[in-house]
Parts: C-alpha cells; structure tokens; sequence
C-alpha cells in the first residue's frame, strides 16, 4: 500500500520544483493522508535558484521530511534529516540504526555539518556550482551540433553533443556521463569547486571540436 510520497529537489535532471508544483503535490498528500517526503540531495541548489526560504520550500509547502544533502555540496560522508513531524523521530532513530547508516564515531562526521551552516557557507557553494552551469550552458549557445535539453535551473545540464566531440573530450581527460538517455545525450554537472577557468577550458575544447 502507498506510504508516502518523495519528490527529489533539484530533481536529477537538474530541473527544479517551484513552490506552487511543490504546494500542490503537498495539497494532494494531505488530501489522501499520505506525508511528503523531499529528497534533498541538491537542496542547497534548488533554494538559491528559487530565490526562497527553506521554510517555504519545505514545511510551509506540506513536506513532512527532508534528507538535507551535504554530500554533493561539499560536506565528506554527511547528510542530515529534518523532520517537520517531531512524532516520527522515535521510530526513524530505530530505522536508520537498522539500515546501516550510524557509524562509529559518528560525530566525527556529523560536525561538519556545523562549518557547512555557518555563514552560509552551504549557500555560497550552492550558488558557486549553479553559475558555473549557467555560464558553461551559455558558451554552449550556438555551437554547431549542440543542443541544450532544457533550461538550465540548478549544476546539471543535459544537451546533445555530436560524437565525434563527445570522443575528442574523453580523450583530453574530460569525464562525464554520456549516451545513457540517448545517442549523443551528455549529463554535465558542476561543482561548488568548479572555477571559470575550468568552465572556459571545457568550452574551448568543444567549440575547437564542434567546429
């Protein structure tokens, strides 16, 4: 029987939930008595592109748990979870100690979740990743062969690259995920540590390759 429902923010297409799709979704758990769940792996992304309040894309919207990421935003081995409904954390105590996920020692890694916060560090490098997709989404414009799969909202693109490209940036050392959705379909993401100069030294690559 249905449980709950999980939506993923950003989702991993790098498309973002906005708070209206997210206040539905949440209309509709309560109406069938189901609680929302949001996979938060690229929260910190999804907010600082909507521009909004953790609160608003998350309790005030209907969801009733988080899985607040860290790991893809530079935190080692650490996520956390919020609860909105204190009245599950009895059970969830029980259920992350049966699946494995409390380790030795666990503070150890727990505190940098503290660093993570502090002075908005975890915004900042959510803010620092969504540019460089942006700016590397913008130099991809035009390029002959090249072909954005929809807007960019988060740190991941989708596009169509020809496959003579795709082979030319392997072989200079380039690393993503490629023809999985498709001939030519390439998943590119970055990073809080992604730099400019590492965005323009991809695009020059391609551009010297699509042309």
């Amino acid at each position: 029987p249905p449980a709950c429902v999980s939506i993923t923010q950003a989702t991993e297409t790098g498309s973002v939930y906005s708070l209206d799709e997210i206040q539905a979704i949440g209309a509709i758990c309560r109406g069938a008595g189901l609680p929302l769940h949001m996979d938060g792996a690229r929260f910190a992304n999804a907010l600082v592109s909507l521009g909004c309040t953790p609160a608003e894309m998350t309790w005030k919207a209907g969801v009733a748990a988080l899985s607040f990421g860290a790991t893809k935003n530079g935190v080692l081995g650490a996520e956390a979870i919020v609860l909105f409904e204190s009245g599950r954390a009895t059970e969830l105590a029980y259920r992350r100690k049966r699946g494995g996920h409390l380790f030795s020692k666990m503070r150890l890694l727990s505190a940098q979740m503290e660093a993570y916060l502090a002075d908005d560090l975890w915004l900042d490098n959510a803010r620092q990743a969504n540019a460089m997709a942006a700016r590397l989404a913008a130099g991809m414009d035009g390029l002959p062969g090249v072909a954005l799969q929809g807007p960019v909202q988060a740190n991941i693109l989708f596009c169509q690259l020809p496959a003579a490209a795709i082979d030319g940036l392997l072989a200079q050392g380039f690393r993503f995920y490629h023809d999985r959705w498709g001939p030519g379909v390439a998943r590119l993401v970055t990073s809080f540590s992604t730099r400019e100069q590492d965005v323009d030294h991809f695009l020059a690559a391609l551009r010297a390759l699509a042309r």
